[in-house]
């Protein structure tokens, strides 16, 4: 296990976050206004699912590449970062609200992760 498989670990963890961060988006900007239906149309063509898209096809590939040389055991739960990531990038990005149970919460799954992975 080197240096750079980690990295790529990290990095399918962003990629999961930014897909759905996008997505989430995606659905947000083609919901309806005034009145009128969602279209799905809409979101197929928005820039936002195809970030979603991408971000996912990159996420899948890099993540065979880990289980390759990093035991799932230890890779695995550092996948959950991705349940700590989304609520604080929505909050500061989507400025959704985020309860104080649920930064409890964040820190937990840091932690975890932490001692997970030592």
């Amino acid at each position: 296990m080197n240096i750079i498989t980690w990295l790529v670990l990290m990095l399918v963890v962003l990629f999961g976050t930014t897909a759905n961060l996008s997505l989430k988006y995606g659905l947000y900007i083609s919901s309806p206004t005034e009145g009128g239906s969602a279209s799905i149309q809409n979101l197929l063509l928005s820039r936002y699912f195809w970030i979603w898209f991408i971000c996912y096809t990159f996420m899948t590939l890099l993540w065979l590449y880990v289980l390759r040389t990093i035991p799932l055991s230890q890779a695995f739960p550092v996948l959950g970062l991705m349940y700590a990531l989304i609520p604080i990038a929505s909050h500061s990005l989507l400025k959704e609200k985020v309860m104080f149970s649920q930064w409890v919460g964040i820190s937990i799954i840091i932690t975890g992760v932490i001692l997970v992975v030592n």
